[in-house]
């Protein structure tokens, strides 16, 4: 019994041995491997019906037991071949093996990991540069859209935010960059209206700040280090650069900041209004200043 139960586990565990064992390369030699497990797997079934010295029966209880140890042996003995002949006859790797769509996606990620991109960005990295085909790749970025990792309404926000942020581009130039990005109009639409409440000119309006020092009103709203009121935020940036200048000749201090306001979109009634306020706040300084020379 002893060695028959021996055989018997060594039949179950035969699929086991056979995932372990390493597989060629090659498609024919893989093909002759695999018949030679099948082989190796139904020989140990056809050994266990052999009899031994110590499957020899000593009375009849004894011989009614193990014919039934050996029913329950032969039927797990079957299983077992017949499961290495279903594995064995699978493609190497199969099983796990990734489609092209995923791949896609995964590339997909990726991109998005090292920085934002719009969808046409996207499409273009996928197509041109990993040579995707087109339908795989609309296909691949449609999913991840559907499952909120990507979005041009975000990537629109993001952008405007930025751009307002770092340089104090008006709104309509940055929704003309978000065109050459690839952008949907609606999309881009859709998201700079989270960031301003006028996407056509920066208002300034009436009373702003205009004390000269860049403090401004300490209760003014700030929302992710920006101001809700874009007009006192880009007049406190003019000043700034106003600053800079100072000492220089009346004209070339107008001509600087124009250029400064029009590099960055903001037309000519915005570029006018601003000038005139920081004009009309050194001139408001320099009669205080004349007034407390002559009271000294």
């Amino acid at each position: 019994m002893r060695a028959a139960a021996l055989r018997v586990a060594r039949a179950v565990a035969a699929p086991s041995v056979v995932a372990a064992s390493p597989r060629p390369s090659a498609s024919s030699s893989f093909a002759f491997w695999r018949e030679n497990q099948i082989v190796n797997a139904r020989r140990e079934v056809a050994t266990r019906a052999a009899p031994t010295r110590d499957d020899a029966p000593s009375s009849s209880s004894s011989s009614s037991s193990s014919s039934d140890a050996d029913a329950v042996a032969d039927a797990r003995a079957v299983a077992a071949a017949a499961a290495v002949e279903e594995t064995m006859s699978r493609a190497p790797g199969s099983a796990f093996e990734t489609t092209e769509y995923d791949r896609a996606k995964a590339q997909i990620l990726r991109f998005l990991n090292y920085k934002p991109r719009t969808r046409a960005e996207l499409m273009t990295k996928l197509v041109e540069d990993k040579l995707y085909d087109p339908d795989v790749a609309a296909g691949a970025i449609d999913y991840l859209q559907s499952k909120g990792v990507h979005s041009d309404v975000d990537y629109a926000e993001q952008w405007g935010r930025y751009k307002w942020r770092t340089a104090k581009w008006a709104p309509w130039r940055i929704k003309r960059s978000l065109a050459e990005k690839g952008v949907d109009w609606r999309d881009a639409t859709e998201g700079l209206s989270r960031v301003f409440d006028d996407l056509g000119e920066v208002k300034l309006s009436a009373g702003e700040d205009g004390d000269g020092d860049g403090d401004g009103d300490a209760t003014r709203a700030v929302v992710a280090g920006e101001e809700e009121d874009k007009g006192a935020e880009l007049l406190r940036a003019a000043r700034r650069r106003w600053t800079l200048t100072r000492g220089m000749p009346s004209q070339t201090r107008r001509r600087r900041m124009s250029a400064w306001l029009e590099r960055r979109g903001h037309r000519f009634g915005v570029v006018r209004d601003i000038v005139e306020t920081l004009e009309g706040e050194d001139a408001a300084r320099e009669a205080e200043e004349a007034e407390e020379f002559d009271a000294d």
